[in-house]
């Protein structure tokens, strides 16, 4: 498995409102933010197949370290499987659920520019911090997602938990050990809002696990439900005429 770090092209990358006085006036001005990530093609890729992709979310820091290790514990067996997985490595140390998500509706663009995609869409998946911010980026663009899969992860804070809602399209698959009480509680509640919002979730808790849960749900676990969620995923257009209706409020 070769795992290939790039940058953005400046055009592709984000730009940040930044201050700057300017004859005397403080007014915004903006940078380009470049973007590295982990990026996987499948073995003998051909650029005339569509392949499923899945945006890979790391834990922790987020940074080059965490993205490697959640590469061999999930990732390695993408390029035989078929599957195109990008991971991001957190710039200057700003999470994905902590300014950086904005960098990520333009590093899926980039990529569905460069590749075909199965479905023009994205499965998502995150490990703690990255399950954070995997309920984060698809609230935020949820046509650009087709399945969400979080081993541990969760809603960020009450504001990502009112919004549940943007993911009434994308099935959630959510695992937690048995032991990470906290998490357990909060991915408990986020079951009973999306079952209450007719979104399809599934929730399983791994008896006598804790917080890492890599040897408990190892990536043949994994693989096997990203592939279970690709039949629902090809239907591109459907998907995202879907995800453009407007929410109803909680009180309609």
């Amino acid at each position: 498995m070769l795992c290939v770090f790039a940058l953005l092209a400046p055009a592709a990358g984000a730009e940040e409102p930044e201050s700057g006085a300017a004859g005397g006036v403080e007014r915004p001005r903006t940078k380009t933010v470049a973007l590295r990530y982990a990026l996987t093609l499948p073995a003998d890729h051909d650029p005339a197949v569509a392949y499923p992709a899945v945006l890979a979310l790391a834990p922790g820091p987020q940074n080059e370290q965490m993205v490697e290790l959640a590469h061999r514990a999930y990732w390695d067996a993408a390029e035989v499987r078929g599957w195109i997985v990008v991971s991001p490595v957190a710039p200057e140390g700003r999470l994905f659920f902590d300014g950086a998500e904005k960098l990520i509706p333009r590093l899926l663009a980039d990529l569905l520019d460069q590749f075909a995609i199965e479905g023009n869409a994205f499965h998502v998946a995150g490990i703690s911090n990255g399950g954070i911010a995997a309920f984060r980026v698809a609230e935020d663009s949820p046509e650009l997602f087709c399945s969400l899969l979080v081993a541990p992860g969760l809603p960020g804070n009450d504001a990502d938990f009112d919004r549940l809602d943007k993911l009434r399209h994308i099935p959630v698959h959510m695992v937690v050990g048995e032991g990470d009480t906290r998490w357990a509680s909060r991915m408990r509640e986020t079951e009973a809002k999306l079952l209450e919002l007719e979104i399809p979730v599934e929730l399983i808790v791994l008896p006598g696990e804790g917080h890492v849960i890599a040897q408990a749900y190892p990536e043949n676990r994994v693989f096997a439900e990203l592939e279970a969620q690709r039949p629902a995923c090809r239907d591109g257009a459907a998907r995202r005429a879907t995800a453009a209706k407007p929410s109803k409020s909680a009180s309609d």
